[in-house]
C-alpha cells in the first residue's frame, strides 16, 4: 500500500511540478487579466536576436510578479511571425556560450586528495504575407494557435482603438497611454501577436486555437514571481529591427542584456557605446559550445594526472550540459536561413508534444527532458549541417539600463560597430547562405570536429524518439490515473 501510494505521488510530483528560474526578458509590457495588483518584471531583462539575409528570429523568456490567474503581452512585427517553443535554460546557456565555465583539478599540497569542481560562472516556410487586411475600427485575425502553456493570436489592427476593444474583449487589460506608439505601427503596417498565459495549475483544461473559457485559476489570494515559458519568433524583415517601444511602458528601470547574433558587430543607435560590453567572432563562439571546457590546474599540471584520471574529467569538460542549448539555437537559426523556411520540421514536432503535453494537464522540466531525448537526432543534424556558418557571424552583447526616451520614440535600430580594444581583422566578411530545397537535404553522417574525451549520447532516430516520447507521457499518465482511482486519490 505504501509503495503504490509513494509511486502516486513520485509520478504526479515528476510532472506536476517544475521549478521556475530567474531569466526574464523585456520586450513589452505585462498585460494582466483579473482584479489586484498589475504585476511586474522581475531581474534583467534578456532578449536574443539573430538577423542574416532578411531573416530575423529572437527570443524571450518573461519573469513577472504579482497577484494574477493569467497574463499576457503584446509584441509588434513588421511581418507575421512563426512560433515556437525554446528550452527554458536558454539564458543560462548563452551566458555559458559566451563565457565557457572552467574545469578546476586542486593538486595543491595541502590537499589529501585531488578534487574536480567547477568554478562559479558569472550570472552576469515562407513569411505568411499580409496587406493592411484590417479597415480602421477592425482587427483581423491572421491566425492562431496554442504553443505550450501559451494562447497566441496574431492580429491586424486598422486602429489602436480597434486593437484596444479586441484586447479587452479577449481577456487582456491595455495600458493606459500606449495609442501613440500602437497608431505608430498601424501606420506602417504592422501586426501584432497579442499571447495569453496561463500561470496555474490545469486539471481537465484542453488548450487550442481560440480557447476563451478555460479557467485553470490559482488559489485564492495566492501570487504568482517567476518565469513562463521561453519562446521564439521568426520572421522576415529588409532590415535588423526589434521592437522594444512598448518596453517603455514598463515600471522601474529598464535594465536589458542583448544577446545580438549577426554578420557584423553591431551597436544600437542612441544607446551609449558602453552599453556594448562584449563582442565574441563567432568561430571562438563556435569553439566555446563544440570544444571541451577549459581545464585548470592548481599545484602541477598535466603530467601529474594519470591517463585514467584525464579520461574521467572528459564528462566533466563536455559542454553540452552547460552551453548545449545555445548550440542549437545558433544552429536552429542558420539553417531556417539556409532552408529559406521559417519553421523546421523539428520545431514543428515539438510544438505537436507540447499540445499533447498540455491537454494532460503536463508541464515542468522533466516533461522538457523528454521532448529533448525524442527529438534528439534532428536536433543534432540541424547542428551538424549548419553549425559551420557560425563562423561567419559575431555576437555582440549590449547591456545596460537603457533610456526611457530612447525606447519610447522607435524601435531599436542598430549600425556597425567594433570595439575600440578588439582588432577589427578578427571579424570575417558576412557570407551567403545558399537557399536549399528540403528535399534534397541529406542528413549529415560527419560530426564536427570534437575533442576525443568528449561523451557523445547514442544516435536516436528521431521519429521514434518523438513516439517513445509520447507513449512514456500516456503511460505514466494512465498509471497515476489508474492508481488514484483504486485508492480513492
Amino acid at each position: 500500500m505504501r509503495l503504490t501510494t509513494g509511486l502516486s505521488a513520485a509520478l504526479l510530483a515528476l510532472f506536476l511540478a517544475g521549478p521556475l528560474a530567474a531569466d526574464p526578458c523585456g520586450m513589452v509590457p505585462p498585460l494582466w487579466e483579473g482584479e489586484g495588483p498589475a504585476i511586474t518584471r522581475v531581474g534583467v531583462q534578456q532578449t536574443y536576436v539573430f538577423y542574416k539575409e532578411g531573416v530575423e528570429s529572437f527570443v524571450i523568456r518573461p519573469g513577472f510578479q504579482g497577484k494574477v490567474d493569467e497574463f499576457g503581452m503584446l509584441i509588434p512585427f513588421p511581418s507575421v511571425p512563426t512560433i515556437r517553443k525554446v528550452d527554458d535554460d536558454i539564458f543560462g546557456h548563452l551566458a555559458l556560450a559566451v563565457d565557457p565555465p572552467k574545469v578546476v583539478v586542486d593538486l595543491r599540497p595541502q590537499r589529501r586528495y585531488a578534487r574536480v569542481l567547477s568554478a562559479d560562472v558569472d550570472e552576469s516556410s515562407r513569411n505568411l504575407q499580409f496587406e493592411a487586411g484590417a479597415m480602421p475600427g477592425q482587427v483581423v485575425v491572421l491566425k492562431q494557435e496554442a504553443v505550450g502553456m501559451y494562447e497566441v493570436a496574431v492580429l491586424s489592427a486598422g486602429s489602436a482603438g480597434a486593437l484596444g476593444r479586441w484586447m479587452e474583449d479577449h481577456g487582456y487589460h491595455y495600458p493606459d497611454g500606449m495609442d501613440t506608439v500602437i497608431h505608430d505601427y498601424v501606420k506602417l503596417k504592422w501586426c501584432f501577436v497579442a499571447v495569453k498565459a496561463k500561470v496555474g495549475k490545469k486539471p481537465g483544461v484542453t488548450p487550442h486555437a481560440g480557447m476563451r473559457e478555460a479557467k485553470p485559476n490559482l488559489p485564492k489570494g495566492a501570487t504568482f514571481d517567476g518565469n513562463v515559458q521561453a519562446m521564439g519568433f521568426r520572421f522576415r524583415t529588409p532590415e535588423l529591427v526589434v521592437p522594444m517601444r512598448l518596453s517603455a511602458f514598463n515600471a522601474g528601470e529598464l535594465n536589458n542584456r542583448i544577446y545580438l547574433l549577426t554578420d557584423r558587430p553591431q551597436k544600437i543607435e542612441g544607446i551609449p557605446e558602453e552599453f556594448v560590453v562584449k563582442q565574441l567572432p563567432g568561430r571562438v563562439l563556435r569553439g566555446h559550445v563544440t570544444q571541451l571546457l577549459p581545464l585548470q590546474i592548481l599545484g602541477g599540471t598535466i603530467d601529474d594526472l594519470s591517463p585514467n584520471r584525464i579520461k574521467s574529467l572528459a564528462a566533466q569538460r563536455d559542454p553540452e550540459p552547460k552551453n548545449g542549448l545555445a548550440k542549437v539555437l545558433f544552429a536552429g537559426d542558420l539553417e531556417s536561413v539556409r532552408l529559406d523556411s521559417l519553421i523546421l520540421p523539428h520545431e514543428e514536432a515539438e510544438k505537436e508534444l507540447l499540445k499533447i503535453g498540455e491537454r494532460l494537464g503536463l508541464r515542468g522540466e522533466e516533461l522538457d527532458a523528454l521532448h529533448r531525448s525524442a527529438l534528439q537526432a534532428a536536433r543534432r543534424a540541424s547542428v551538424e549541417r549548419s553549425l559551420a556558418a557560425l563562423d561567419h557571424m559575431t555576437l555582440t552583447i549590449v547591456e545596460g539600463n537603457f533610456p526611457r526616451e530612447t525606447l519610447a520614440k522607435d524601435n531599436l535600430h542598430f549600425s556597425e560597430f567594433i570595439r575600440k580594444d578588439l582588432d577589427a581583422s578578427l571579424f570575417p566578411a558576412p557570407i551567403l547562405i545558399k537557399a536549399q530545397a528540403q528535399d534534397d537535404i541529406v542528413s549529415a553522417t560527419t560530426p564536427l570536429p570534437r575533442d576525443p574525451h568528449v561523451m557523445r549520447t547514442p544516435e536516436v532516430p528521431e521519429f521514434r524518439g518523438m513516439w517513445t516520447a509520447i507513449a512514456c507521457v500516456l503511460g505514466l499518465t494512465f498509471v497515476c490515473g489508474f492508481i488514484a482511482r483504486r485508492h480513492g486519490v
